[in-house]
């Protein structure tokens, strides 16, 4: 999908959210309403009139933007509810809180972003330039990072033109303004140099939310310059150009030569000068019709039991867990059948870690409203974080319990196809549990065109692929994953997936090579194609070295080509009359006469050591022999044949014959005794192991867990019984590798508690008294390896 930026200007009507200061606690006796317009559900406590305001406002720029922009995916999957609260004093308790726990009370409005829903809240009190500014800047971003995905468009374009359009107003429903003058973006512009093109277009999201806060407040401030010149210099059309290109991996500076027709040098010296003016035009567009939608909204009373269910979900969403249980209590109270309130209620409890709690909220939840999507979806939910372990990790679900976790999914999609979290927990419940990846990937390629470029939604494809051994697949997801990720946590698992694809590439090749009688085994890799001999019994032996024997067998037998057939069976009879030679083959299907014109033409191979010394003539006795024929198609009426004979191979009496396709699947598996696959394994990963510099130091431990500060990400390890503090400024360079099947799947990220898995560690010493080192590599390793 393709953002025209023909009249970009009316953009900013996309971000007509409304959003006002208020301080109150809503009072049990307040009259609640709510208003439903065309494209909006809205709830409040103000009057009917000012609820009105705020959903025209919702629905003009709605509108504007859908007409001017036809191309962007304009009915969202996650709904938006609207909290209008008539003053401050009521608005208050549901301002988001400082550090200190109070109530940030200079938010005018705010937009809260959700998986599952979206909420505005506002008050009908305040300035409302202060009150609708956020808004329309963090509604800018969910819509274009619900058409592209957040890691995917370039930060300038995403931050530029969130604070371009956050100053939209429009008058008489029809004339709009945007582009209007920021106070501190100009601040910012004539105090400081300007960031080279260059650079500024290669900083990418990951990297400007690691910055300190005031080159973000340069970047914004020249992102919202860039873009107010490219849109008052008519080059609209040239941005979406580039937009374009930079999504589909052309590299920033050629895609910006190709869209603008001009280098950076170019471009920023016409940007210098823009910034250095002293008068800014804004931009005016007058629409055609008037934007009036008042006559379909409706009106209707909303119960006390509702009206705390709605706010009780806003507090879940703010993660206010305590406050949300206090309204949702009371929603219950009052309506103990509330769907709503029992899904918010449920999530809560979860939450909190009650989890059978949880399920049976969920449960009245469904009861109350089988049409409710979220609440079916919810329920696999909290099934599957309950199984999480204390250091936030899954390894298997129960086979009963991913059964009724899928079927609660699937009807949340029957119910709602559009809700893509469904599918995302659907597809992670089969990684987890190693069932139905296939339907898994389809799964997720749904999900993905509903949400383009959610880094989610690639990660857990990747990882899927990855399982599937699909390394080509994966691969190309995970890198660009890594390379455009906002968040840590994202980054460093993509990283994962392209170390282990890089270790399994390694593992299948060091295999073959154990096969063919050379190579190491590396690492982990548990290869189901080979056995430790105490492991199996005689029986098994047996059976494996069978199997074998008939695969070799069957690779050394010349395939048939494409006018000649194969059979397996025995001679009975081998005549010679004039005109050549007749052969009386039994096979599983019947009797089939073949022949040949003499014996010298007929190419013979001995498979078996009792055919060593078997002659093929006339009249022999052959029969004891199992053969495999290959001949071509060819009747001869005269001696009553089907078949000309071309290859005959004597194969043992156990032989099985295997078509190409079952030959091309089949593997050999190889036996070897528990000493030697160790030594084997244990070497591999020794020789496998990042060899330290001459300046590091490598040890043996324990990772414990990983803290993010402003400038650095620390790495608590434990190293003889002693822990250290280990720094790192660029997480995204330490070199994390797994051997061991223990560490698969583990989720790396701030505050993350790493399973107690050995660890060879790599870092530089610093005479630091705070930090002992810079962490340079870990290498997970399997209980008892001796580095």
């Amino acid at each position: 999908m393709k953002l025209r930026f023909i009249n970009l200007t009316i953009l900013l009507i996309l971000l007509s959210f409304v959003s006002v200061s208020a301080k109150d606690s809503a009072a049990a006796d307040d009259e609640w309403i709510s208003v439903r317009s065309k494209n909006f559900y809205l709830i409040g406590n103000a009057k009917d009139k000012d609820i009105r305001k705020v959903a025209t406002k919702l629905e003009q720029f709605r509108e504007t933007f859908r007409l001017l922009f036809p191309k962007v995916k304009f009915d969202q999957s996650i709904a938006t509810n609207v909290v209008v609260f008539k003053n401050e004093k009521s608005y208050k308790p549901f301002l988001p809180k400082r550090e200190n726990g109070k109530a940030d009370t200079g938010i005018a409005g705010y937009f809260q972003p959700g998986e599952d829903v979206n909420y505005i809240t506002l008050s009908t009190g305040g300035d409302i330039n202060e009150t609708y500014g956020t808004i329309f800047h963090e509604y800018v971003h969910f819509l274009l990072n619900a058409n592209f995905g957040r890691s995917v468009i370039p930060p300038w374009f995403n931050e530029g033109l969130a604070e371009y359009y956050q100053t939209f107003t429009i008058e008489d429903d029809q004339k709009v303004f945007l582009g209007n003058l920021q106070e501190n973006h100009l601040y910012f512009l004539n105090k400081s140099e300007l960031i080279p093109l260059n650079t500024f277009f290669s900083i990418d999201n990951y990297s400007l939310h690691r910055n300190g806060d005031h080159s973000r407040s340069i970047f914004y401030a020249q992102a919202w310059a860039l873009m107010h010149y490219l849109i008052q210099s008519k080059q609209g059309d040239n941005m979406n150009k580039f937009l374009n290109f930079v999504m589909n991996d052309v590299e920033p500076e050629k895609a910006f030569k190709q869209a603008f027709g001009s280098d950076y040098s170019t471009m920023e010296n016409a940007l210098k000068k823009y910034v250095k003016q002293r008068t800014y035009q804004i931009s005016v567009a007058t629409l055609q019709n008037k934007l009036l939608f008042d006559t379909e909204m409706t009106t209707t009373p909303l119960t006390e039991a509702d009206a705390n269910a709605y706010l009780g979900d806003l507090l879940y969403h703010m993660h206010e867990y305590d406050d949300a249980e206090i309204y949702l209590q009371k929603s219950l109270a009052a309506d103990a059948e509330n769907s709503l309130a029992n899904t918010a209620f449920g999530l809560v409890r979860m939450r909190q870690k009650k989890f059978d709690e949880a399920k049976k909220y969920l449960q009245k939840a469904i009861a109350a409203n089988r049409q409710n999507h979220f609440a079916h979806y919810n329920y696999a939910y909290v099934l599957s974080r309950e199984s999480l372990d204390e250091s936030g990790r899954v390894t298997g679900y129960p086979a009963e319990t991913a059964e009724i976790m899928r079927k609660s999914l699937l009807e949340a999609i029957r119910l709602n196809p559009d809700f893509a979290e469904s599918y995302q927990l659907f597809a992670f419940i089969n990684l987890i549990n190693n069932e139905k990846l296939d339907e898994s990937v389809n799964v997720l390629q749904k999900a993905l065109v509903i949400h383009p470029g959610n880094t989610e939604y690639s990660l857990l494809l990747a990882q899927i692929y990855l399982r599937q051994e699909k390394f080509d697949e994966a691969e190309k997801l995970a890198a660009k994953i890594s390379r455009t990720a906002v968040e840590e946590n994202e980054r460093s698992q993509a990283q994962s997936v392209l170390n282990g694809a890089k270790m399994m590439r390694e593992n299948q090749a060091n295999i073959a090579q154990i096969k063919s009688g050379g190579g190491q085994r590396i690492g982990f890799y548990e290869d189901e194609n080979v056995r430790k001999k105490s492991s199996l019994t005689a029986n098994e032996i047996g059976k494996i070295k069978l199997n074998n024997q008939i695969i070799n067998l069957n690779r050394q037998i010349f395939p048939p080509l494409e006018d000649e057939k194969i059979v397996v069976g025995n001679t009975q009879r081998i005549e010679c009359i004039n005109g050549g030679i007749k052969y009386t083959v039994k096979t599983a299907d019947g009797i089939l006469l073949l022949r040949s014109k003499d014996f010298q033409s007929l190419q013979l191979l001995s498979l078996s050591p009792e055919s060593e010394t078997v002659l093929v003539g006339c009249d022999a006795q052959m029969q004891a022999f199992k053969t495999v024929y290959t001949y071509k198609i060819a009747t001869d009426a005269k001696m009553k044949t089907v078949g000309n004979i071309v290859r005959m191979a004597f194969v043992p009496d156990a032989f099985q014959l295997k078509s190409a396709a079952e030959l091309a699947d089949s593997q050999e598996i190889m036996i070897i005794d528990d000493a030697e696959l160790q030594n084997l394994q244990t070497q591999s990963l020794k020789n496998s192991l990042r060899k330290p510099a001459a300046d590091e130091k490598r040890s043996f431990g324990i990772a414990k867990a990983i803290e993010c500060f402003k400038n650095d990400t620390i790495f608590r390890v434990e190293i003889g019984g002693k822990e250290l503090k280990l720094k790192t400024n660029s997480p995204e360079k330490l070199d994390i590798r797994m051997f061991t099947p223990d560490m698969v799947g583990t989720q790396f990220g701030c505050g993350v508690k790493i399973p107690p898995v050995d660890v060879v560690i790599t870092y530089r010493p610093i005479d630091s008294g705070k930090y002992q080192g810079e962490i340079i590599a870990l290498e997970f390793v399997p209980n008892k390896f001796d580095l």
